[in-house]
């Protein structure tokens, strides 16, 4: 037996009209046609048609894959919905193209990060890559009445910004525990263009084709709300999540709201307010700049008219010259992220600035760190180096990789340095998982500039007593079995405990824990009794630890990440510009 979910939208009765003037015989095809379709699984009609996905009947899981929610993206413009929806019932039993994209590195990178017997991170699902990219997917269970109006959470996928799908993940888990629980919610991922395509940065770039990606969220957002009801869901509940910039982008949409409310919660993990340092957009420009290689790359220059000839480069010949600005020199991560343009541009203000102003959203939030999140974010460059260096060559390579973060062309003052580098002389015990003080010590304050210290910033400001917000914070430290050891409860370490599709972990106690705090916070706007809140008084975290979840003081490595957050540090690493 087929099951219908949603009401039918307006375009069906446009479309009705026209069908009336067809033959009889194009009727009774498309009749015969939508019967069979619509025999194989449950249908959903939506905003962007009618569409048929997949009864999982050991789960009792119904399952839509590949759905637009905008039409194919021209490049460097804003998504926009689809105005004439297909009459006829597609297929929403795979998943559609994902965002051309750099690949993920793949691991190990060296010996020392061989992991035994554990992926790191999700199986990729190798899906076409295409500038049509622009798709939804849906998980809801299949035993709840349709006119329940369940709530909705909403994964935000990371991948640096230049990697990275929908695809990637799975709710199966979460939606069972949930109806398990007897608290079930409907799970959706989607895409968003990525890298150069989703974040272009130039002054030669119009307000409208900064933060695309960003936009593309926004827009699948909006899609979701309007069309939750025809899944049996409730548009006023909708939490937004992520992890990674994923997470990041969970502020970036606390910070710079929707004009109409698409969520009423949020939580993410492992990412910050400050994405890294969102730059000016025209410090692509510079020479060196992603803008200024890609424009010389590809012949169409840096001045005027080189956007238009961005845009009209043919895909074949735009893409392999594109991909060459995704590998800065150093190991560092590729460029084409987030940033700071004119009115318009979606980030129209330095986030730091909108933190400290506290001007951002007061909804409900949860937001944390894992433990070693620098680990596997620098790469094995400075664990390789054999054999490790004495003392004073081991501080001018490290204070280079400080110097390192800053952005908008700012300068990292000596003085500065001098005090990162007696903050960071000696690792803890948490930290020190190799033999190589450098590796230890680089990837410390990695954790910190990137992770802790903008977390708490944040958190200083939203749990303010003057705000009222609910905010909750978490610390994840747990160690992922077969992992390679050097890199501690790394980047993503969290996700394994969400089983959302990476390799399963035996600590299954801790797997149940973490999904019930978001399966709680998703219908009730709170995790459970037995986390307290994040205040301005209690500063607490949720240690998140097998056989030890429990609240506990945030005062690790206070001294480091309060000297990072003094605005005349943050100042020198160019996060207000």
């Amino acid at each position: 037996m087929n099951i219908k979910y949603g009401r039918k939208p307006k375009y069906a009765y446009q479309s009705f009209l026209k069908m009336l003037l067809h033959c009889s015989l194009i009727l009774l095809t498309l009749s015969q046609f939508s019967t069979a379709l619509c025999g194989s699984g449950p249908v959903v009609n939506t905003t962007s048609g009618s569409y048929v996905g997949v009864h999982d009947t050991q789960n009792e899981v119904d399952v839509f894959k590949g759905i637009r929610f905008a039409s194919p993206p021209a490049r460097f413009t804003p998504a926009t919905p689809i105005s004439n929806a297909p009459i006829s019932p597609q297929s929403a039993v795979a998943f559609g193209n994902d965002c051309p994209q750099f690949l993920r590195p793949s691991f190990p990178a060296s010996p020392n990060f061989a992991p035994d017997g554990v992926n790191l991170g999700p199986p990729v699902q190798g899906a076409n890559q295409s500038e049509d990219c622009l798709f939804v997917n849906v998980w809801r269970p299949s035993n709840i009445p349709v006119d329940e109006s369940l709530s909705i959470l909403v994964y935000i996928y990371g991948g640096g910004f230049f990697s990275g799908s929908g695809s990637e993940w799975n709710g199966t888990s979460l939606v069972r525990r949930s109806v398990a629980t007897k608290k079930p919610f409907i799970f959706i991922t989607f895409n968003y263009r990525l890298g150069v395509l989703g974040f272009i940065g130039s002054a030669q770039a119009p307000p409208s084709a900064l933060n695309l990606g960003l936009q593309d969220q926004r827009a699948a957002l909006r899609w979701i709300q309007d069309n939750a009801e025809a899944f049996g869901g409730d548009g006023s509940r909708i939490t937004i999540s992520g992890e990674s910039v994923g997470g990041s982008s969970v502020h970036m949409h606390y910070l710079y709201p929707d004009s109409r409310n698409t969520f009423r919660a949020g939580i993410s993990s492992s990412g910050t307010s400050l994405v890294l340092n969102t730059p000016a957009c025209e410090w692509y420009d510079r020479p060196g700049g992603a803008y200024n290689i890609l424009g010389n790359l590809t012949g169409c220059g840096t001045g005027a008219g080189s956007f238009k000839c961005l845009q009209d480069l043919p895909f074949d010949t735009f893409w392999p010259l594109a991909l060459i600005t995704y590998q800065p020199p150093g190991g560092a991560l590729p460029p084409w992220v987030t940033c700071k343009g004119p009115q318009g541009s979606f980030i129209d203000e330095y986030p730091v600035k909108k933190v400290l102003d506290g001007d951002f959203l007061n909804l409900p939030i949860i937001t944390g760190t894992n433990l070693n999140e620098g680990n596997l974010l620098i790469g094995t460059t400075f664990l390789d180096l054999t054999p490790q260096p004495p003392l004073e060559i081991e501080n001018s390579i490290l204070s280079g990789f400080i110097a390192g973060q800053a952005t908008n062309n700012k300068t990292v003052s000596n003085d500065t340095i001098a005090k990162l580098l007696d903050l960071y002389s000696a690792p803890t015990q948490t930290f020190n998982l190799t033999d190589s003080t450098l590796y230890n010590r680089a990837a410390q304050f990695e954790t910190e500039y990137s992770f802790l210290a903008p977390q708490r910033l944040f958190l200083k400001t939203a749990s303010a007593e003057q705000r009222k917000q609910d905010v909750w914070a978490y610390s994840f430290q747990q160690l992922i079995p077969g992992a390679p050891e050097a890199l501690g409860v790394f980047h993503s370490s969290d996700l394994y405990y969400l089983d959302m599709g990476c390799s399963p972990v035996p600590h299954q106690k801790l797997l149940e824990q973490m999904q019930d705090f978001y399966i709680s916070f998703v219908n009730d706007l709170n995790p459970g009794t037995s986390w307290p809140q994040h205040t301005e008084k209690s500063n607490i975290v949720m240690r998140l630890l097998d056989g030890r979840v429990g609240p506990i003081a945030d005062t690790a490595r206070e001294a480091q990440t309060d000297f990072l957050d003094q605005v005349d540090v943050m100042e020198q690493f160019g996060r207000f510009g």
